[in-house]
């Protein structure tokens, strides 16, 4: 079982994914992601065990566009964190795709960390610079 899976997994047990579920679930020796944590308190605590957790969560990536000779290939985050009213989880991208609000969440999301963004460095003129041709070469 590839993580996607063994996240996905999770997700279908508790019906919804978040950090501190994963570290919950792999708590227990015998399960897939405990070696993906560590495990010794002296070296580290929970907080960072959640750190991990959700750095497993942000490294799946599903593919999209398989490479060709003339364009490379593409692929998106697998999961992204949906604001709910009892906090964030961490939902796969087809089903945000596919409901209206989740999807509206998100953009909301990306919206309100976009203008933050722009706010801190809108006075570089580099930094106005970059965002255009990156814009210019992504369309």
């Amino acid at each position: 079982m590839n993580l996607r899976d063994q996240l996905l997994a999770i997700r279908s047990k508790h019906g919804r994914l978040d950090p501190v579920l994963i570290v919950d679930e792999a708590r227990d020796e015998a399960h897939p992601l405990h070696s993906r944590f560590e495990w010794d308190d002296s070296v580290a605590g929970e907080a960072w065990r959640r750190s991990q957790a959700q750095e497993l969560i942000r490294s799946v990536r599903i593919t999209y566009r398989e490479p060709t000779e003339k364009e490379a290939g593409h692929s998106v985050r697998a999961f992204h964190a949906v604001r709910r009213e009892d906090g964030y989880t961490y939902e796969p991208a087809e089903e945000i795709a596919d409901d209206p609000l989740a999807r509206k969440l998100v953009l909301a999301d990306m919206e309100r960390e976009w203008k933050a963004l722009y706010r801190r460095y809108q006075e570089f003129a580099d930094f106005t610079q970059m965002v255009k041709k990156d814009i210019g070469e992504a369309a």
